[in-house]
């Protein structure tokens, strides 16, 4: 009886922890509560699965303001300052496949987007404004981290 009181407490211990790791993880990064942030050209991008015409965004960059991006981390919306960026430039960029790297800061919080373009527009169509991608965004803040997959585009 001993032995089965212990495996069972250690099951709840375990499972707790697990679900409780999992709830925190899930909680660092929420959709933008200032949608306002992602108005005009621009970089916008939502969790996988996001319905398309859902205007629900994680990550915000407006192309007026490229050195400045908007994330919901902690249950805030952060306004995020660009460190650094790598990847290719110019023309080689806009090939499906591409990838480049940005990471963008706030006091204890480091936010770095790994990105693939999936779509580029044709080079005869003349209403196509934007360029699509998968993004790898890893979030950190203080002690705690997150990996979130993201689609999106950039442009107009």
């Amino acid at each position: 009886m001993r032995l089965f009181a212990r495996s069972v407490l250690l099951t709840v211990v375990v499972l707790g922890t697990v679900s409780g790791q999992n709830a925190t993880k899930r909680s660092l990064v929420a959709n933008l509560k200032d949608n306002a942030v992602a108005d005009g050209c621009g970089c916008y991008f939502k969790f996988r699965g996001t319905p398309e015409t859902a205007e629900r965004y994680i990550f915000a960059l407006s192309i007026e303001d490229d050195k400045t991006a908007w994330m919901n981390i902690g249950g805030r919306d952060v306004k995020l300052t660009l460190e650094k960026e790598t990847g290719l430039k110019g023309k080689e960029a806009e090939r499906v496949g591409s990838r480049s790297r940005e990471t963008y800061s706030s006091g204890d919080i480091t936010v770095q987007g790994t990105y693939v373009v999936t779509r580029v527009c044709d080079p005869n169509d003349e209403n196509c404004e934007s360029t699509q991608y998968d993004v790898t965004f890893l979030v950190k803040k203080g002690t705690r981290s997150q990996v979130v997959k993201a689609v999106g585009s950039c442009g107009c």
